[in-house]
């Protein structure tokens, strides 16, 4: 690894997990399965409101799947509830990494069949923690309504 690449993973690592997000003031977020406090007090904080019901429309979801089984199905669901341009980030462990609770390591060569099975595709992965990691899907914009 080059020190120019060195450096901007550095930089990238220390950027705030809600810039990674792309998460906004006045953004509404569903949140789907069990995130981890501390993260959900800084997404509040940085989009200044609570998180939406199921059937309100949301311009981001986070999502926690328990296993990989329930990932298209879910995905589907959830593509029906999120704004046109919004997103669904699915959350996972990192490979090699253990979460309480088993939460899956999902690899993208999984997430992404899923993804397109529910008319998602992805276009942004990211870092949440030393443990976790985000795969964002959203709506094709050709299929926009």
């Amino acid at each position: 690894m080059t020190a120019l690449e060195s450096e901007r993973r550095a930089r990238y690592a220390a950027r705030d997990v809600t810039d990674k997000l792309g998460l906004k003031p006045g953004q509404t977020v569903r949140v789907v399965g069990a995130g981890s406090h501390p993260l959900l007090d800084k997404i509040r904080g940085r989009t200044g409101k609570r998180f939406c019901g199921a059937y309100s429309t949301a311009d981001v979801v986070l999502y926690w799947p328990r296993s990989g089984d329930e990932v298209a199905s879910t995905l589907q669901t959830l593509k029906e509830t999120i704004a046109p341009d919004g997103g669904i980030w699915v959350i996972s462990a990192k490979r090699g990494k253990d979460i309480p609770n088993h939460r899956p390591y999902l690899p993208d060569t999984v997430l992404i069949p899923l993804g397109l099975s529910a008319g998602l595709v992805d276009n942004k992965i990211c870092s949440i923690s030393e443990v976790e990691t985000a795969m964002r899907f959203v709506i094709r914009r050709k299929d926009r309504r």
